[in-house]
């Protein structure tokens, strides 16, 4: 054991080095995730000093901290005419859509945030666990020989403090190891989940980064507004479109956080890009009142018309103009909850015991003790609260920062959406647009669907009645001549006609199932799983009937679902749920199969969009590689009579 003490006390310091890195590379992470750009840099640095404190964990303490799961980083998508789709946005390079696609990857990795807290807190606990055997044999001494009288007793009590700290040594770095693993690997939920503590400090606390981050993009958007204006000037206009297109990705990226931090959603405002010119009879281009001969030109004009006519793009400079304002307000919450854990940690820090090993002892410590010291006192000499009465005033700040975060994001949030939220006229060009492009679908759909009924009663029932009506002639001709031929012959036109019949059944259920307009669309629901060959739990809470249409956009968008967890998932159990709340149906359904499916990759989930953009439905599918996929429907509808459907 003695011989081990030494390398442990040795390992101890090297593991509260790793701890001071590890806060030192959390405050280069907040700064990145405010600058955006380098964060995926940062995450890179704080991965490696998780992989390196858990391999030393294994190594020193005998203590395995699991890696946690990590789903597989998606990949982006290039379409056959070579450009690159993310969120219904196209890209000619895929730099940008990458590093898009990175960042809302990481933002939804869950082992992140446990990170984040293990960076910050190591240092102040498994940390300052490694350095009590250190303490203890360099303070020890020096602190005896300082307090206690005579030339005996500070030898023996500095031998003593020497050899707690070497006996104490290994059992620090185990304890440093399981703080490790306990931060590091995820726990069931415990008293801090079950009372409601943790739920409300983890609400208030990601709310205060949260509004930094927010505040940091600000400052960007700021930047976007001065890139906008010296364009303006120098260019007279002409690099608008080009700095506006870029500023229009800036402003998208924070409605997509704020939506994700905060659930506020801000829709995008912008007016539908216009079709491009057509050649008139003298082959010019006309874009308004201008006549140009070249058709790129005509774009070029079009397009800085478009832009500079659209009321969002002012309100998006407006916007940025003023980002700064509210951007201050919301770094409030941060700089309080890190001023105020300065002042609960930094005087634990500087007692003697702690001060002598890490060179904070008294007098050798000046210009960071400053930084708070104006806080508690009036002047450098002239104490006003005690020492210990510094740690109560961190607590207050930090507790003040936590109860102000929520209520300023709200109340940022309600700024934003003042100038970026769609106007009046800009909800109503966004509906116009979309009821074009239902009722282009509508009526595809509906041609489709006509072709699809000609082809089967061409291919199916109308080919079998033809051949029954043939065979009926011939057992007319051998009915005397030859009765067997003919009695065979009625049974093939017996049995073609039943065939015929079927065949129209089928036909007619696909137009109109008969279980779905007796008994509506929970039991039509109920009959097609158990015609499905996979378990499948169907819950349902409709207090009433559906308008037909509805139903019947919802049954076959449910069949779809399953079709696709059939053939394409590899799935074991399906789970149904449809509910109606608040005037919208929501249809979720959800199957364990291996995921990654993609609405852009076939035919039928877009589809399914088409279908359900015709009653202003959505389709929000969750896919991850792996599984599991669960695929959400919502469509505004209301009910319209009492409920039919068995329970």
């Amino acid at each position: 054991m003695m011989t081990r003490s030494p390398l442990a006390v040795v390992r101890g310091l090297a593991l509260a080095g790793l701890g001071l890195a590890g806060l030192v590379v959390w405050l280069f992470g907040l700064l990145a995730a405010t600058l955006i750009v380098p964060f995926p840099l940062a995450v890179s640095a704080m991965t490696w000093l998780r992989d390196l404190n858990r391999t030393l964990a294994r190594r020193w303490a005998g203590v395995t901290v699991d890696a946690p799961p990590r789903r597989p980083p998606p990949q982006l998508r290039r379409r056959d005419d070579g450009w690159y789709v993310l969120d219904r946005q196209l890209y000619r390079s895929p730099v940008v859509p990458a590093f898009l696609l990175k960042m809302q990857w990481l933002g939804q990795d869950k082992s992140l945030a446990r990170l984040w807290y293990w960076l910050l807190f190591t240092p102040f606990t498994g940390g300052l666990a490694v350095l009590i055997p250190p303490a203890l044999i360099v303070g020890g001494p020096i602190a005896a020989a300082r307090l206690l009288p005579g030339p005996v007793a500070p030898v023996v009590a500095g031998v003593l403090a020497v050899a707690a700290g070497l006996l104490i040594a290994p059992a620090m770095l185990r304890v440093q190891a399981l703080w490790t693993r306990f931060a590091l690997q995820p726990a069931p939920d415990s008293w801090w989940v079950t009372s409601g503590v943790g739920p409300w400090f983890g609400r208030r606390w990601a709310a205060t980064w949260h509004g930094a981050g927010l505040a940091g993009l600000s400052f960007a958007a700021f930047g976007g507004f001065l890139v906008n204006l010296v364009a303006a000037l120098v260019s007279w206009g002409g690099l608008i479109p080009v700095v506006s297109g870029v500023t229009r990705v800036l402003v998208d990226i924070y409605r997509r956080w704020a939506r994700e931090w905060t659930g506020a959603e801000l829709p995008e405002p912008y007016r539908p890009a216009p079709p491009p010119p057509v050649r008139d009879s003298d082959g010019s281009y006309r874009v308004g009142r201008s006549l140009h001969e070249r058709r790129e030109t005509a774009i070029r004009a079009q397009r800085l018309t478009a832009i500079l006519t659209d009321p969002a793009t002012w309100r998006d400079l407006l916007w940025m103009a003023l980002a700064p304002i509210p951007a201050v307000v919301g770094f409030v919450p941060a700089v309080l909850v890190g001023f105020g854990f300065f002042g609960l940690v930094w005087q634990a820090l500087s007692w003697a015991i702690w001060a002598v090993p890490l060179g904070l002892s008294t007098g050798t410590w000046v210009t960071p003790w400053y930084i708070w010291y104006a806080a508690t006192d009036l002047a450098p000499g002239l104490t006003v609260v005690p020492d210990w009465a510094s740690m109560l005033v961190g607590l207050a700040l930090t507790a003040a920062g936590l109860l102000l975060a929520l209520p300023l994001v709200r109340l940022r949030v309600r700024f934003d959406a003042l100038l970026l939220n769609p106007t009046k006229s800009a909800r109503l060009g966004q509906r116009v647009q979309r009821l074009t492009e239902t009722r282009t679908d509508a009526v595809d759909a509906q041609a489709a669907e006509l072709r699809r009924i000609e082809r089967d009663l061409h291919d199916g029932a109308q080919a079998r009645l033809v051949a029954v009506g043939l065979g009926l002639a011939a057992i007319d001709r051998l009915l005397e001549s030859d009765p067997q031929t003919a009695r065979r012959l009625l049974d093939q036109a017996r049995l073609s006609s039943a065939t015929a019949l079927t065949e129209l059944r089928d036909l007619v259920r696909g137009i109109h199932p008969p279980v779905l307009a007796e008994r509506g669309l929970a039991d039509a629901v109920r009959a097609v799983a158990l015609d499905t060959p996979l378990p499948v739990d169907v819950t349902a809470t409709l207090d009433g009937r559906l308008d037909p249409a509805v139903e019947t956009a919802a049954y076959f968008a449910v069949c779809e679902a399953l079709t696709n967890a059939v053939r394409h998932a590899e799935a074991q159990r399906v789970t149904i749920v449809l509910r109606h709340h608040d005037g919208v149906l929501t249809i979720t359904v959800t199957d364990d199969g291996r995921g990654g499916a993609d609405p852009g990759r076939g035919s039928g989930l877009a589809g399914l969009r088409r279908r359900l953009g015709t009653f202003d439905g959505v389709l929000d599918l969750h896919s991850p590689a792996g599984g599991p996929t669960v695929l959400t429907l919502e469509i505004p509808c209301a009910l319209s009579s009492p409920k039919t459907s068995t329970s």
